[in-house]
């Protein structure tokens, strides 16, 4: 028979002891009344053994009228019977039923089982009882049932020593049951509930329900003090926080990491946006410098490579002038992410901080502490988390705007900018070659001093721009609270503990006997 606790035993009694029987719970009232104290080993009963039947003989003389016989109208005498007893020792009769050894077992737990398990079935089915196992309600009336149940149950190790409180009489003594649950099944299956991380707070059993629903359920009733509050939540707390901070911190650690790098990214194209801002007019100037040289100086603008070469110059310049106006959407997100980052730093710190006593004594008062489910809104790191990592997304948003925006520019400069060389577009033995060595000579020395313009103005800084916007874009994609596969919840899993227990019991049997009387008459 599996049983929820606390109906731990299912053993039943019977009351007259004649053999070895099953029989179910629902028997226990009336099997307990007949083996009241039957501990003690002190109960003789008297039961009927057998009878005797007292007879007599009677002459009774013949009535007669002259010859005749005349019938005899006399009653035949009454018989009557003697119903034979023996007295009966209740344990030793146990004893003859099931042998020495379960009949000692049997009658050692009798007590046990009539003095605590008729009221275990009864106190399991009330309302309060369901209340407190089934809901986690905390009310005065579930307090009382937590109350009652640990005066039955007490835990020991993976065992249960099963006694009442100490002013009530002692229920089982020493009665140690081998308690199974299913704790580590439903574990397992969250465990690979992929790519969810468990933090698992401890276990609230009987006695963290009476010590947290004690003062929470006074303090629904009006009576609220403050310390014993805090120092009852606290001391479940301790072992909660920490149970929950490796897995907890995992995730921040992880937030931390990305948040860094976004804000190093960030840093990078706000510095490379700077160069290019702070050297377009250089370019500028020495570029068409250059093409005054070339085209008005050299005059060798005439052909298709040069003017094409300076175009595309033209052209990267521009490009990357477009570039560092990036600066204004980046400077909001830049140094909200400095407070972000300092938060998940604070908050990796403050994961075992316990919550303000003022604070849950409003919250009772308020009706938010009504379930033990509720138990997760008074862990201040429970609460803080899903709102910083709102705040990350919030801020992070405008990034993904820049991203949109920049990325795809950036990276096309970037390409121009390093596959642009003169080499690539003039041909020698066409635009290089004229009359005069010294005028090629001339040509190829300003060529050059562009290609170098360009090499030192734009690459180093447009090529940091382009590499920071496409990892910040990475970034961005890969952190959870982003791209929105982030997701905490807050559930309560319970879990099945029972015990199975097979015992042979004696039972009773009961017997009806008919005793016919005899007796003989004898007539004279």
């Amino acid at each position: 028979m599996r049983l929820s606790l606390p109906l731990l035993l299912p053993i039943v009694l019977l009351a007259q002891v004649t053999a070895a029987q099953n029989a179910g719970l629902n028997n226990l009232p009336a099997i307990c009344a007949g083996v009241k104290e039957v501990a003690t080993c002190k109960i003789k009963v008297i039961v009927p053994s057998g009878v005797k039947v007292n007879t007599r003989t009677i002459k009774v003389p013949t009535p007669h009228i002259r010859d005749k016989e005349l019938p005899n109208c006399q009653k035949a005498p009454q018989a009557f019977l003697t119903i034979l007893t023996k007295e009966i020792d209740l344990c030793d009769d146990i004893r003859r039923a099931l042998g020495k050894t379960l009949g000692d077992k049997f009658i050692k737990s009798s007590e046990a089982i009539c003095g605590c398990f008729t009221r275990l079935q009864t106190f399991a089915t009330t309302g309060s009882f369901t209340a407190m196992s089934i809901r986690g309600e905390i009310s005065t009336a579930t307090t009382k049932v937590a109350d009652d149940t640990l005066s039955i149950e007490k835990v020991l190790s993976s065992y249960f020593s099963l006694n009442f409180s100490p002013n009530t009489s002692k229920c089982f003594g020493k009665v140690s049951l081998p308690i199974l649950n299913n704790k580590v099944d439903i574990a397992n299956v969250l465990k690979s509930i992929a790519p969810w991380i468990i933090a698992q707070a401890k276990d609230i059993d009987l006695s963290v329900f009476q010590s947290l629903a004690r003062v929470v359920g006074a303090c629904q009733a009006g009576n609220c003090n403050a310390n014993s509050i805090s120092a009852a939540v606290n001391a479940y707390l301790a072992p909660s926080f920490q149970s929950m901070e490796p897995p907890i911190k995992s995730v921040l650690v992880q937030w931390d990491g990305a948040l860094t790098r976004i804000e190093e990214r960030v840093k990078d194209i706000n510095e490379a946006a700077d160069s290019l801002a702070n050297n377009y007019d250089f370019m500028r100037a020495e570029l068409d410098s250059s093409k005054q040289k070339i085209c008005e100086e050299l005059q060798r603008c005439d052909g298709q490579g040069v003017p094409k070469f300076l175009d595309r110059v033209d052209e990267v310049i521009e490009a990357a002038n477009r570039l560092w106006p990036v600066r204004g959407p980046l400077d909001v997100p830049s140094s909200r992410l400095s407070n972000r980052l300092a938060e998940t730093i604070q908050l990796r710190k403050d994961i075992k901080k316990y919550p303000e006593a003022t604070s849950l004594v409003s919250m009772i008062k308020q009706g938010k502490f009504k379930k033990i489910s509720d138990i997760f809104l008074i862990m201040p790191i429970v609460q803080r988390i899903p709102e910083l990592a709102k705040q990350i997304k919030a801020d992070l948003s405008p990034l993904q705007d820049v991203v949109k925006e920049y990325k795809q520019l950036s990276g096309e400069t970037h390409d121009n900018v390093w596959s642009l060389s003169w080499s690539n577009i003039i041909w020698p033995d066409t635009e290089l070659t004229s009359d005069s060595p010294e005028a090629d000579a001339a040509l190829i020395t300003e060529l050059d001093a562009v290609d170098t313009l360009v090499r030192d103005y734009l690459s180093s800084p447009v090529r940091v721009y382009s590499d920071g916007m496409f990892m910040m874009d990475a970034e961005l994609r890969g952190f959870s609270v982003v791209n929105g596969s982030f997701a905490m919840e807050t559930k309560v899993a319970t879990y099945n503990r029972w015990t199975t227990i097979s015992m042979d019991m004696p039972c009773s049997k009961k017997e009806t006997k008919v005793y016919k009387k005899r007796f003989v008459v004898e007539q004279e």
